[in-house]
């Protein structure tokens, strides 16, 4: 009886011990599960950066604009925050993105179409990019759209159009690439957007756009890392031809011109620009270079003729009325997906546009229209009140790149002069900066001051601006004698009374000369 008892006492405790392996083993999947699943959901978060091309800072409809279409962008803007003060650092499209991409100005990096700046962006340079700096720390990246600008090989060379060309696209820093060299092409052709096959047999590029960025999401979820895409539409851009879906909706209403597309404020404009600008010449039909050499008719760019406006303010609202749509479409496709809690997204332009403001056409210039752009910034986690989150903290387009990287955690390089404009989305500040900055090189290619015989009469565009919440300055330095503007923006947004020799306000006056100043010597290494 005692070996029985004893081997029933002895299967007992095996039994017992049999369960509670069995028990550790459930508790350790179970923990094991649960870790698992906060891990994924703590997953970083997913970045979407969306660019318009030439697109104002006023055209949506939660700008007030009633003559633009743009329901989803107003939708996003009402979920997210607006900066109202934001501004790129040379408002033309190269130097733009360059900038946007690479963290610097325009004087530091070099990358633009004209003298001082006529470089290529390098590969060295390129490696600290966001879209590298996010790669090698584990985020699957994609770039869509008009990539518009150069990338090399070895040393800093001038850019001879470069950046229409392939060879001078960095593919290799992308896991999947789908951008263009160049302008690009609206409609397709041979079946195909850009080089790339039209197979959801899209009428239009911003359609076709919409349809890569959805294939992007798709793959990005199978990769399991977090991702992030950049999407750069051409759309606004000329030629101003959108998809015919769009331009019905503008058929018909007569759409009024900017406020200040007047001959007075025209006439409040530097001798310097009514002179020598492109952009005077190309609204008032003058398609000519400084020699007085003829180029060619530009029918949809001079728009001092009522019907041509028509044709053009419709066409260039229909063209961001496509954008929209595709934006609806992308959003759409990241809740389908299940992933747009985890999603933050930004949407700005490389540059505004006169559209008539001033009697002028094109960008380049340092007035509002042109160097305002766009900012709309949605972060899924971020609770929202009603109505639209206004902020009024300056940035700049250098502040992108490292917002960008502060969203995925990841340090900020040390020779970024931007900040991170987070903290105001997240409301821990009320500004980033006490003032913002840029510059225009675009000139036309005319000679730079050091290819001149002296002259006291010498006239250049090239120019320069500081933006502090309450004035801006503009310096064409490049005139003899300078020429400097000064204006109080919140008393005068239309840039119309020029202080700079009002005795009440020569302390300001040398206050932003100084800072001007001192911006030029840490950042601006390319000068005439």
């Amino acid at each position: 009886m005692t070996k029985i008892r004893d081997e029933m006492n002895r299967n007992v405790k095996d039994s017992r011990r049999f369960l509670l392996l069995i028990l550790c083993f459930f508790v350790f999947n179970l923990f094991s599960g649960c870790q698992k699943k906060i891990l994924k959901d703590n997953k970083r978060p997913n970045i979407l950066f969306l660019m318009a091309d030439d697109q104002r800072a006023d055209a949506f409809g939660f700008m007030g604009n009633s003559n633009v279409l743009t329901p989803n962008l107003d939708n996003m803007a009402y979920d997210g925050i607006v900066f109202e003060n934001a501004y790129c650092v040379a408002p033309i499209c190269q130097p733009s993105r360059s900038s946007i991409m690479t963290g610097q100005f325009l004087g530091t990096h070099g990358s633009g179409f004209d003298r001082p700046t006529n470089y290529i962006i390098t590969e060295d340079e390129f490696k600290t990019s966001y879209p590298v700096l996010l790669r090698s720390n584990e985020y699957f990246t994609g770039f869509i759209g008009k990539f518009g600008f150069a990338v090399g090989d070895g040393k800093k060379v001038k850019n001879k159009n470069f950046q229409d060309e392939k060879a001078y696209m960095p593919s290799h820093h992308f896991d999947i690439w789908n951008g263009f060299p160049g302008q690009g092409s609206y409609f397709p052709k041979d079946g195909k957007f850009n080089g790339y096959e039209n197979n959801g047999k899209a009428s239009h590029l911003t359609e076709f756009i919409g349809n890569q960025a959805i294939d992007f999401f798709r793959k990005a979820t199978l990769s399991g890392k977090s991702f992030c895409l950049s999407i750069s539409f051409k759309a606004p851009h000329a030629p101003f031809t959108p998809d015919q879906e769009f331009s019905k909706k503008y058929i018909g209403p007569f759409i009024p011109r900017m406020v200040n597309d007047k001959p007075e404020y025209y006439e409040k404009l530097p001798e310097v620009v009514k002179e020598k600008s492109r952009n005077a010449r190309w609204y008032f039909g003058r398609v000519e270079d400084y020699y007085g050499q003829k180029i060619s008719y530009r029918h949809d760019w001079h728009i001092e003729v009522d019907s041509i406006y028509q044709e053009y303010i419709k066409n260039y609202y229909a063209l961001i009325s496509g954008i929209d749509h595709t934006v609806g479409r992308i959003r759409g496709e990241l809740k389908k997906l299940g992933i747009e809690k985890n999603t933050v997204i930004i949407y700005t332009s490389d540059n505004g546009f006169f559209a008539g403001s001033r009697q002028l056409m094109g960008k380049s210039l340092l007035y509002e229209e042109s160097v305002k752009t766009p900012m709309i910034v949605y972060d899924p986690t971020i609770s929202k009140k009603e109505g639209i989150r206004r902020e009024k903290g300056l940035i700049s387009h250098v502040d992108i790149a490292p917002t960008l990287l502060d969203i995925a955690g990841i340090d900020i390089p040390k020779n970024y002069p931007g900040n991170s404009f987070m903290p105001i989305v997240l409301g821990e500040k009320e500004k980033v900066h006490d003032a913002v900055y840029g510059e225009n090189n675009y000139d036309d290619n005319y000679p730079v001051p050091s290819e001149v015989p002296p002259t006291e009469h010498y006239q250049s565009i090239r120019s320069k601006f500081v933006r502090t919440p309450n004035y801006k300055y503009i310096r064409y330095h490049e005139n003899n004698p300078v020429v400097e503007y000064l204006y109080k923006m919140e008393e005068d947004p239309l840039e119309i009374n020029n202080l700079i020799d009002d005795p009440n306000y020569v302390d300001i006056a040398n206050e932003l000369r100084d800072m001007l100043n001192i911006f030029e010597k840490k950042y601006v290494k390319f000068s005439n």
